[in-house]
């Protein structure tokens, strides 16, 4: 789901009264805690109908959710550091970079918790219970997060395949019917991973996906999509902001999956592994 406060600032596809709301909504957000939608029609010249309709627009049962939401949304977002006070350079100290990498990882944290959707969650479980094996698709250091993701989903009951070659990635995507596609992407554009979704889409097999771009091809094929916060610049430490949102949805994937597992057996596994093998 797209941040809220973004939808708002950018106003697409909005009309004259509805930019007028969205513009008021931005400017005096801390006076809307108390403020019925009487009042707030008021202010913003429009009518209490014409706040409804603007919270249903959004995907909101009426105005008393979209506040709640909206008002939490903001707090994260002028709490955040401004992008200048994040930015690592040359000229820092050690202090510096500790506090420095520490607010980028906090901030990606809050950033990719206002961009998910709880629904999303919700969808992908009955796609991961139908599944006898989830099968991970994902380049370069992704490669790193899906092997993570697959170790956990293990202890979860889940077995996954994480394959590094591409060749193998591609012959992967011929398996059983009942195998999950579970796709890590931050552009969601590549090539040779489209051509594996396009694959699956062929045999109806579904499809996973996190990305930083949820208009992207895959992000089109994708059953259910997760879309995680992403800079470009290597000053605000580049595409491992992405990897940290992708653990994070994924670790929040595995707690979902653990939920439903005896914990008891999940000991025993735990119990077998320490008393086998030495790390």
């Amino acid at each position: 789901m797209e941040s809220l406060v973004k939808i708002l600032q950018e106003q697409k596809g909005f009309s004259e009264s509805e930019s007028m709301i969205a513009t008021y909504l931005l400017a005096n957000f801390r006076k809307l805690a108390g403020m019925s939608t009487r009042e707030l029609a008021k202010n913003a010249y429009t009518n209490s109908a014409a706040i409804v309709r603007f919270s249903q627009k959004l995907g909101f049962t009426g105005y008393t959710e979209f506040k709640v939401k909206f008002l939490a949304e903001m707090m994260q977002h002028i709490n955040r550091p401004s992008n200048n006070e994040l930015l690592v350079s040359t000229h820092d100290s050690i202090h510096s970079l500790i506090e420095k990498v520490t607010a980028i990882e906090i901030d990606t944290l809050k950033h990719t918790r206002a961009l998910l959707d709880p629904e999303a969650f919700l969808r992908a479980l009955p796609l991961f219970s139908k599944s006898e094996h989830i099968d991970f698709y994902a380049m370069d250091n992704n490669l790193d997060i899906a092997r993570i993701a697959a170790s956990g989903f293990i202890m979860a009951n889940k077995c996954s395949s994480v394959h590094s070659s591409m060749t193998m990635q591609y012959l992967q995507a011929t398996g059983g019917k009942k195998h999950l596609g579970f796709f890590i992407s931050r552009t969601g554009n590549n090539r040779m991973l489209v051509d594996i979704a396009r694959l699956l889409k062929m045999k109806k097999s579904p499809i996973i996906l996190i990305t930083a771009n949820n208009n992207s091809e895959l992000a089109a094929m994708a059953d259910v999509t997760f879309t995680v916060a992403s800079v470009e610049n290597m000053e605000e430490l580049g595409p491992r902001v992405f990897l940290l949102g992708a653990k994070y949805v994924t670790d929040i994937l595995f707690a979902m999956l653990m939920t439903r597992l005896d914990y008891n057996e999940t000991r025993q596994k735990e119990q077998w592994l320490s008393k086998n093998f030495r790390y």
